[in-house]
């Protein structure tokens, strides 16, 4: 994929991070609860965008979810962490502390901040679709950005968690909760924000209650106000 090798060669050449471009493309970040289906909405916005491929603005778009994990993990030293990093779950603050003794930093710091500065680049990069991973925080600065929050009452979520994985509703209910629990302790722990504050977020949306193609009509909207040329106004008339 272009984004990630252009990442790779900036990483490759040990430049600065502060050094990368701003491309100045619109991005999509989607947050969501456990089962309130954030995957599924990427690749129906990402169809979407497929039907407007003469619109140079919805051409060459990305979701980067397992991809985004992929790149951080090609280096050796962190790809013990990958489990976690996929599950997006935060190892206890004491784990790091004592590992941090021995190491100076701990793994997961390393691991974090790495992938903090690979969301950063495809933010930056623009027309990608972050799955997770903190990324309306990382790039809140970045005024291209569109981010969404799903959520959905917890029953329709185990329900959507047992058809997905084909399991049983207690296990389904466990995976629901304990995932929100780590995302939840994630955004805590790195960013002292709480992940269902609305304001960090453009739209949130109620899955159980509106459909996805609605919502990607709302997000294709919204990335073409973001993209339109303001008018300068005059400072004196």
């Amino acid at each position: 994929m272009k984004h990630l090798q252009m990442i790779q060669k900036f990483l490759s050449e040990k430049r600065d991070f502060n050094d990368f471009p701003e491309y100045g493309f619109p991005f999509v970040t989607i947050s969501r609860q456990s089962g309130a289906g954030g995957h599924l909405l990427s690749y129906v916005i990402l169809t979407e965008f497929l039907k407007h491929r003469n619109t140079p603005l919805f051409e060459g778009w990305h979701v980067f979810d397992r991809d985004l994990c992929e790149l951080v993990a090609r280096d050796p030293l962190l790809q013990k962490d990958m489990e976690g990093l996929m599950a997006e779950k935060s190892r206890s603050q004491f784990n790091d502390y004592i590992e941090s003794l021995y190491s100076g930093q701990s793994e997961q710091q390393s691991l974090h901040s790495t992938t903090l500065k690979v969301v950063r680049m495809l933010a930056l990069i623009g027309k990608v679709i972050i799955v997770g991973r903190g990324g309306s925080l990382i790039t809140a600065d970045l005024p291209q950005g569109v981010h969404i929050r799903l959520v959905a009452p917890e029953p329709h979520r185990i329900v959507w968690t047992m058809k997905r994985f084909k399991i049983n509703k207690e296990e389904a209910r466990e995976q629901v909760k304990s995932q929100d629990r780590d995302r939840k302790k994630l955004i805590k722990v790195f960013f002292n924000r709480d992940i269902d504050d609305p304001l960090l977020y453009d739209m949130v949306w109620n899955t159980a209650k509106v459909e996805l193609d609605v919502i990607t009509r709302a997000t294709l909207e919204l990335i073409n106000k973001r993209t339109e040329p303001r008018e300068v106004k005059p400072l004196y008339r």
